[in-house]
């Protein structure tokens, strides 16, 4: 990778990480109405810094990606950088729905998704980032 691309993703890499900590601070959180929505809507901000920390970090290694989350993942999968690719491509759909509508009982299956499923998988990221 050379030293712009370097750049660039350690940046992406960056704001992933802090987006990855603000959803941590709700996690702990008693879940009511006010929560779940700042859990969902965190959620959908991590998401998308992590896409493209991915994007960034393929890119800099020469691949050639569109970028798009549904061109980014399949490959980040294939070059090991993320581990499961149904959660991922849960996590994306998930992050296309939440931010079209809101219906309660699915903000409330989102929730469970992302404390259960979606957060671990999202720092197994951050450290596999790190490592890289």
């Amino acid at each position: 990778m050379d030293a712009q691309a370097r750049k660039r993703f350690e940046q992406q890499r960056g704001y992933f990480e802090q987006a990855l900590a603000r959803l941590g601070e709700v996690l702990p959180l008693d879940e009511g109405d006010i929560v779940r929505d700042a859990l969902i809507k965190r959620f959908e901000f991590t998401f998308e810094m992590a896409w493209k920390a991915l994007y960034r970090f393929l890119l800099g290694q020469g691949e050639r990606v569109a970028a798009k989350a549904w061109d980014v993942l399949p490959l980040a999968f294939q070059s090991l950088l993320i581990d499961d690719a149904d959660v991922w491509d849960r996590m994306r759909e998930l992050r296309n729905r939440t931010s079209h509508e809101y219906d309660r009982a699915k903000a409330v299956e989102a929730a469970a998704f992302i404390r259960a499923d979606a957060w671990p998988a999202l720092c197994r990221l951050r450290d596999e980032l790190a490592r890289r």
